[in-house]
């Protein structure tokens, strides 16, 4: 296990107390695995990576979409557009960037070989007065990993129940009416855990850019011969013939 993987398990027990948690500088070297000129190159290549953009009230701002000559499977993002708002200082999501690079991979699998999980990598950022979302929660668990500039984060122990879905509140909470669990400023390197269904807020402090790991339950029905393949498969290109 490596020097993450040994952190996580020293430093909680999910297993017993499944609390919020802060990690100081869990992973020093996560500008290996995000910097602006990934976002770029992610906003650039908009038939891989699906954004979303959060506006200056907290609310998506929905992306226009078209058929590309070569994309068959489906309409894609346009990427002027995602540029533009970037640059207009509106905040953005970058999905599936788990995939992005060996890096990010390794760090699914670090994850998915402690836990019995299934991950993903969202990517949070934005420019100066940028916004992220309000107060809300999420189904999956999340570890959060700032990779550039800071973000002040407030976790509250309280939790939505299971029987009602997630964003049942969205937009009707208020700060005075939960219980606080932390409130820290994450720099480069720092993490926080979000257990499932937690209440939490990000507040940019601003230009900055961030990884959220959603984290869900591996399912008795997943297919062992797909789940969690992180592995980097070769191509004997250069091999004597």
């Amino acid at each position: 296990m490596n020097a993450i993987g040994q952190r996580l398990v020293n430093e909680t027990n999910l297993l017993y107390e499944d609390k919020p948690h802060y990690f100081k500088n869990l992973l020093p070297g996560v500008k290996e695995m995000l910097t602006w000129a990934d976002v770029e190159k992610c906003a650039n290549n908009p038939a891989l990576y699906n954004f979303e953009m959060i506006g200056k009230d907290n609310i998506k701002i929905e992306i226009p979409m078209h058929k590309k000559a070569w994309v068959f499977s489906k309409p894609v993002q346009d990427k002027a557009f995602i540029v533009d708002h970037i640059n207009k200082g509106n905040g953005f999501v970058i999905m599936d960037y788990g995939f992005y690079s060996e890096k990010t991979n390794e760090l699914l699998k670090i994850l998915e070989t402690i836990y019995d999980v299934n991950g993903a990598i969202h990517v949070y950022g934005g420019l100066a007065d940028a916004k992220s979302f309000w107060i809300h929660e999420d189904y999956p668990s999340n570890f959060i990993f700032q990779a550039e500039g800071k973000t002040r984060w407030k976790v509250y122990n309280n939790r939505i129940s299971a029987m009602y879905r997630t964003g049942t509140m969205n937009h009707k909470l208020k700060h005075q009416d939960l219980d606080l669990a932390f409130d820290v400023v994450l720099e480069p390197g720092d993490a926080i855990y979000i257990p499932s269904r937690a209440y939490h807020i990000a507040e940019p402090m601003g230009q900055r850019l961030s990884m959220s790991v959603p984290c869900w339950t591996r399912l008795p029905t997943d297919d062992p011969r797909e789940m969690n393949d992180r592995n980097n498969y070769r191509i004997n290109y250069d091999r004597n013939i």
